[in-house]
């Protein structure tokens, strides 16, 4: 026993600081888990039933029915590893042929978002790669889904500046850094008017900027694919994604889970970028 009980408390109380240090610092910079949601972003294509299932093990299955044009599921945690997603008109027999597949090879530390996009006639179902990693200092990253046919190839300026340009319709566009803080986004369709889109961009945030055509028109809504250091997913390691956040339109960024909109704040830790 130490003759110094005031230097041992204060060697453990060190001992103790650091590994709280190391256990608050390490998961940062730590792939912590695989994460995949899914998007129906086909104007055209009619309600869809979408199971994913996994290669290693055929016996686990998720299905979401009734799937709509501008439903967006939350993130579900999933073991690394291939499976397939498909998509069977809603109330299709599980045993009937899909009207389309994917194959997604999900690794460690990603996230990933399985939307169909374009029209039914060439309609796909495209992996998309969610960059989770943190932004730097007092930035956020922000990228496009042009799902509006009519509206051709889009830019996003803010404040007159273009910020994302020529987003295709039924593409996703790359993530691009900007400063983080409230303003206004416009959304601008080649030959149409632009639509206002005022948000506010946290600093840390990633999200993506889905522009959709409803009847009144043009719409943009705003995802936040991932917030500050700290994310979490919905429901647990394949446990099933918990039915589909409904798409709405946005002004502010606000949080409507409880309404069952578009919304929908997912929280995990993430690595940091760089």
């Amino acid at each position: 026993m130490s003759k110094n009980p005031r230097r041992s408390l204060v060697a453990l109380l060190a001992v103790g600081l650091l590994a709280a240090l190391i256990a608050g610092v390490a998961p940062a910079h730590a792939a912590t888990g695989t994460y995949l949601r899914l998007a129906h972003l086909s104007p055209d294509t009619p309600n869809v039933d979408v199971t994913v299932t996994n290669f290693a093990r055929p016996d686990w299955s998720v299905k979401l029915n009734g799937v709509g044009y501008g439903d967006v599921s939350g993130y579900q945690r999933i073991e690394p590893g291939t499976y397939t997603v498909a998509m069977r008109a809603a109330g299709a027999p599980p045993s009937s042929k899909p009207v389309i597949t994917a194959t997604l090879d999900a690794t460690d530390g990603r996230a990933y978002t399985v939307a169909g996009l374009g029209a039914f006639s060439t309609l796909a179902l495209r992996v998309l790669d969610d960059d989770i990693t943190l932004p730097p200092a007092g930035q956020a990253r922000m990228r496009v889904v042009n799902a509006a046919p009519n509206a051709g190839e889009l830019d996003i300026d803010r404040a007159g500046v273009p910020v994302i340009e020529r987003a295709a319709f039924g593409e996703a566009t790359a993530y691009t850094l900007v400063d983080a803080g409230s303003t206004v986004l416009q959304v601008v369709p080649k030959g149409a008017p632009a639509t206002d889109l005022p948000v506010t961009l946290d600093p840390g945030g990633v999200y993506s900027i889905l522009v959709l055509e409803r009847a009144g028109g043009l719409t943009a809504v705003v995802r936040a694919d991932a917030k500050g250091a700290e994310i979490v997913p919905t429901g647990g390691v394949e446990t099933g994604f918990g039915g589909l956040a409904l798409s709405a339109t946005l002004g502010l960024l606000v949080a409507a889970g409880a309404a069952g909109g578009l919304f929908t704040v997912v929280v995990f830790r993430r690595r940091r970028s760089g």
